[in-house]
């Protein structure tokens, strides 16, 4: 009877064991497992070459170890799994965001054996691009399988063969929002949206190759506001960590950088951008800068402007200074007057430059040194969505003198490269051809 028992209590305890055994090995194949990232790059967050390495990977997967010279970087979690909750559109986010900081005197970083881009001690050469997405909405769609109908991953191809230091967009990485079913033009078969799959599809993808060549700036556009697909923004590309709420008016203000002798105030222009339909290449009313949105951009600058170190670059998504063609009466109109207004008499002469996208066209317009408040535009909105009417070549802009222009309706990106102490520019078409040459001495800018 004794032996019975005995028997009885081992067999219970083994079945206990057992389960013991196989619960821990449940929760060990459930814990996240390292795999090939779907996404990986570097961009600049902050002043002196400061570098954030970001990655994507599957909502399975753990956040990757990158390897460093002869030590390893583990990164953290910048965003976990799981629905929209900054922004107002829902959107499905089943990936896993990790980052890191750059290591200053690093020299060399890899994830999976695949070198990390580092911000370069001395910068010889950027590349500019921006609005790059795929139309999709109403009946302005483009053919997201035709290069020659929407072609930002030949450009980015194209760029990537350039070997930049430096890669700055400006702004508007997603266009596939809404469905054209039932009407002229047959979508192609593509998600809509602002979740992860369109957010793959329409600019991490494509951007592979350049992702792999340099560090980037990025500049956030109008449709990254909390209204549209800024979840995937914040979630993604924002120079801060991630925020649990959306900026006042959202407006994300101001934050410098630099790399190689070369500073950059990135400005958040996304809802200054905001006009009516916010349809880009709709004709529109521009805003009147109100006193709270004028206000705010004063304030916000005044607390980088004494940062601000010459030479420097402004890079905003909307333009200070840009004109469009008016469909209804065919003649042209300023793009964006709020920001002229608003922060014409405070920007120093330590700007040289002000870069932006948002008009789907090339554009550079200098004013002389007769109009010290009016510093050189150069506009590149052309890296891939549907292009903009060409508007003529403005003689004035907001009633002040334009002495040299230039104003291209069609798809490019833009390489300029250092010559001392002045830039030489050109702009490369699709095919990597060169249709436009430009140099910027001082606040001078002229192309041809």
């Amino acid at each position: 009877m004794l032996r019975t028992a005995r028997a009885a209590l081992d067999a219970f305890y083994s079945f206990l064991l057992t389960g013991l055994t196989f619960g821990l090995a449940s929760i060990v194949l459930a814990e996240p497992v390292a795999a090939k990232p779907l996404a990986a790059w570097t961009e600049l967050v902050g002043p002196n070459g400061e570098a954030s390495i970001r990655a994507i990977v599957s909502e399975e997967s753990s956040c990757p170890v990158l390897q460093s010279d002869n030590d390893s970087l583990q990164m953290r979690v910048r965003a976990e799994p799981g629905p929209s909750t900054l922004a107002k559109k829902a959107a499905d986010f089943d990936v896993r965001v990790c980052e890191v900081k750059a290591p200053k005197g690093t020299t060399n970083v890899s994830l999976d054996g695949e070198a990390i881009p580092l911000p370069n001690a001395e910068i010889r050469r950027i590349v500019i691009l921006g609005d790059t997405g795929c139309r999709i909405k109403k009946d302005k769609t483009q053919n997201c399988d035709d290069p020659h109908k929407w072609p930002y991953r030949d450009l980015a191809n194209g760029a990537a063969g350039t070997h930049p230091d430096l890669v700055i967009h400006v702004g508007d990485y997603l266009y596939r929002e809404k469905s054209c079913q039932g009407r002229a033009f047959v979508c192609p078969d593509t998600p809509v949206g602002y979740g992860w799959d369109v957010w793959e599809a329409d600019f991490f993808a494509p951007s592979a190759k350049l992702f792999a060549a340099a560090p980037w700036i990025m500049v956030r556009g109008n449709h990254e506001t909390c209204e549209r697909a800024g979840e995937g923004w914040f979630r993604f590309l924002d120079h801060g960590s991630l925020p649990d709420n959306c900026p006042e008016l959202d407006i994300g203000g101001f934050f410098l950088t630099g790399i190689g002798g070369l500073g950059f105030v990135v400005m958040d222009s996304a809802a200054i951008a905001k006009e009516k339909d916010d349809d880009d290449d709709e004709d529109t009313t521009p805003e009147v800068a109100g006193t709270e949105t004028s206000a705010t951009l004063r304030r916000q600058f005044a607390q980088i402007g004494g940062s601000v170190q010459s030479p420097t670059w402004l890079l905003t998504h909307a333009p200070f200074n840009a004109v469009r063609l008016n469909k209804n009466n065919q003649e042209d109109q300023v793009d964006n007057t709020i920001e002229q207004r608003a922060l014409g008499d405070l920007l120093p002469p330590a700007v040289k430059l002000i870069v932006s996208g948002h008009v789907h066209a090339f554009e550079a317009l200098s004013f002389g040194e007769a109009s010290p408040a009016r510093i050189p535009q150069l506009v590149v909105g052309n890296s891939g969505t549907k292009l903009a009417k060409q508007p003529e070549e403005p003689t004035e802009v907001g009633g002040v003198r334009v002495t040299s222009g230039l104003i291209l309706s069609k798809f490019g990106f833009m390489v300029w490269d250092r010559d001392g102490a002045n830039w030489n520019g050109q702009l490369f078409d699709e095919t990597g051809l060169p249709i436009a040459r430009c140099k910027l001495v001082e606040r001078d800018l002229s192309c041809s």
